[in-house]
């Protein structure tokens, strides 16, 4: 790895100086991972080319991986005129690749919901192909030994459009669930329309605003320029949308921006969308969601963790098995204060109709030492000898979404038979989802 900085003119040489005998911060080219209490040892000092405006020093150890760095550069570095550099100036900083690898896996249906067969999928990473598989009989597909990072995944076959969608693999041995959406070529323009709601509380949400990316759980870059803004009803429409997949943005003032993916193969209704307050730091939300399309109409979130008995509660519905109070070690808190009442853990929402959302909070200062579990429950196939055989629900497209310190996780329904899908689990002290 080497580090170059470029100035706007020539630069004397001998003003840019780096340390090269130890970890201390010295020289007029600094580069740190710790905001300058320590720097990187250099093997040498930096080498000036580009008529002495670019200066280039290469580290004299390998850099961390999945660490940020920022490069300074200090007064002491001069013109040929021996002008001093006003100030002091520190990049915005890079981050180098994490270490480790994972696997991205999936299923791929056509839009009637039978799976896709033979379908070609490739894996780009800084778009370079790294990778090739085809999808089963099944419409599964898997492939492993991915290296950390974003990859752009496109889905081929004849007489279909072409699928791409985003993903990014950020911890090692990490498995992301991507299912797909196959459209005939044949597919029609529409529209994309819905409601957009609080999480929590169900109400409509007036005023927000929704833009439009191409390519399926694409959170960044150029928008296609088709927006919409939520009436008093919390409803919207996306007009004149080609054929294909979109990734829309959920966003407004005070809540947390959110995405969701659609498929547009004529008309596209009942797109709805639930949106999260800001949440306080240390805090986590937990989104269920099923759309109107699934065929499931009632799936319920459960959430297990340590109470304050040595024991474990479990929030689920019905309504009086929706909270739980760690003051009383129950689910009721009569006579509580405000300060009691909210050392919880709650389900908040809990629809029983698609499309539907449950939504699960657990505040900051409300998480204790074990392990949480969270999973969904097909309630709607289950019934009472519990269909384990069922393909509905691996079929239904169920996602879930955790917000946590400003970042947005998404979970997607494995290709699994059952009516029980057992989404991850929480370490209490680490809050590391696995």
């Amino acid at each position: 790895t080497t580090i170059a900085v470029i100035f706007s003119e020539t630069i004397s040489t001998s003003s840019i100086t780096t340390n090269t005998s130890d970890t201390t911060c010295s020289g007029s080219f600094q580069l740190s991972s710790n905001n300058f209490t320590t720097c990187v040892k250099m093997s040498a000092i930096p080498s000036a080319s580009d008529n002495v405006t670019t200066f280039t020093a290469t580290p004299a150890e390998n850099l961390s991986n999945g660490t940020t760095f920022k490069l300074r550069i200090t007064t002491s570095a001069k013109d040929t005129s021996s002008n001093s550099l006003v100030t002091a100036y520190t990049t915005n900083g890079f981050t180098t690749s994490p270490s480790g690898s994972g696997t991205i896996r999936g299923t791929v249906r056509y839009d009637n919901n039978t799976a896709a067969e033979n379908v070609s999928i490739s894996f780009a990473k800084s778009g370079t192909t790294v990778g090739n598989t085809t999808t089963a009989n099944n419409g599964t597909y898997s492939q492993d030994n991915l290296s950390l990072g974003v990859y752009n995944i496109a889905f081929t076959k004849s007489d279909y459009l072409t699928t791409s969608q985003s993903d990014t693999l950020a911890t090692d041995n990490q498995t992301i669930t991507a299912n797909v959406t196959l459209l005939a070529d044949s597919c029609s323009a529409g529209t994309i329309s819905g409601t957009i709601s609080d999480a929590v509380s169900g109400s409509a949400k007036t005023d927000v605003s929704l833009s439009v990316r191409s390519g399926l759980s694409v959170t960044s870059g150029s928008t296609t320029g088709t927006t919409a803004t939520s009436a008093a009803n919390g409803t919207y429409t996306l007009s004149s949308m080609s054929a294909g997949g979109y990734t829309v943005q959920v966003s407004i003032n005070g809540y947390i921006t959110s995405f969701f993916n659609a498929n547009v193969c004529g008309n596209l209704t009942n797109q709805n969308a639930s949106i999260s307050e800001n949440l306080s730091s240390g805090s986590m939300r937990i989104i269920l969601h099923w759309g109107a399309s699934s065929g499931l109409t009632i799936v319920d979130s459960h959430i297990t963790g340590p109470d304050n008995a040595s024991g474990r509660f479990h929030i689920y519905y019905p309504a009086n098995k929706r909270n739980f109070f760690y003051y009383t070690n129950d689910q009721v808190c009569y006579g509580c204060t405000s300060s009691q009442k909210s050392d919880n853990v709650t389900l908040d929402k809990d629809d029983i109709s698609a499309p539907g959302t449950e939504t699960i909070t657990i505040p900051g200062g409300s998480w204790r030492s074990g392990t949480y579990r969270y999973s969904a429950h097909d309630y709607t196939t289950a019934g009472s000898t519990g269909n384990a055989s069922s393909t509905n629900f691996a079929e239904s497209g169920t996602t879930v979404k955790v917000y946590y310190n400003g970042t947005e996780t998404t979970y997607n329904v494995p290709n699994i038979a059952g009516t029980v899908w057992k989404v991850f689990t929480i370490d209490g002290d680490s809050k590391v989802i696995t």
